[in-house]
């Protein structure tokens, strides 16, 4: 893709240099590749382009855009997708609970993944007031743990030996950031002390 196409690429948001999209039909069979060379990756059989290609034609909630989750695909500016962001929802509150991969044998990789999280960051603050987004990632993601502590988030959870990987149990992090509202609710402190 030249620079004239490349500028033509429309989505949500647009970083430095990536924009975050919804998927296409074209992008099924790269999102599949990228889905399962994802180490965090909640679904437990491995993601195959016939296996995305149904839940992207399911009749009740097309495209991999639902009410709850939305799957929206990491372009880079100069062409080509290069990750996703999985995101979902708790009923319109304000609380976004999300996956994140870029694609783990790009040169670049991690500073198309700090741009993707200040984007998506960026991104929801500029429609609304989210009160917390949460990334949920395991603990020897090292890369994806730095392009998110870069944008604010902080480690808020892990729950140790939660999943297997690689045959071996491994921590599941979850980090967050959280609006000033939140942050300066009177109760925050409170629970916050208690946990």
């Amino acid at each position: 893709m030249d620079n004239a196409e490349a500028k033509t690429e429309k989505g949500f948001a647009e970083g430095e240099h990536v924009v975050l999209r919804p998927v296409l039909e074209d992008d099924l069979p790269e999102l599949a590749k990228l889905m399962a060379e994802n180490p965090g990756e909640r679904e437990p059989t491995p993601w195959t382009h016939q296996r995305l290609k149904k839940k992207f034609e399911d009749k009740k909630e097309p495209g991999l855009w639902g009410k709850r989750e939305r799957f929206y695909v990491i372009v880079r500016k100069s062409g080509g997708v290069v990750g996703f962001l999985r995101e979902e929802d708790d009923y319109n509150r304000g609380i976004y609970w999300n996956e994140l991969h870029v694609a783990d044998a790009l040169a670049d990789r991690d500073q198309l993944g700090r741009d993707v999280a200040a984007t998506y960051l960026a991104y929801k603050q500029r429609w609304h007031d989210p009160l917390r987004i949460s990334f949920d990632l395991l603990r020897v993601e090292e890369a994806k743990i730095a392009w998110l502590e870069a944008c604010g988030f902080e480690l808020e959870l892990t729950q140790e030996r939660s999943v297997l990987y690689r045959g071996k149990p491994e921590a599941r992090c979850f980090y967050t950031w959280l609006s000033e509202t939140l942050l300066n609710a009177p109760h925050w402190e409170e629970d916050a002390e208690q946990s």
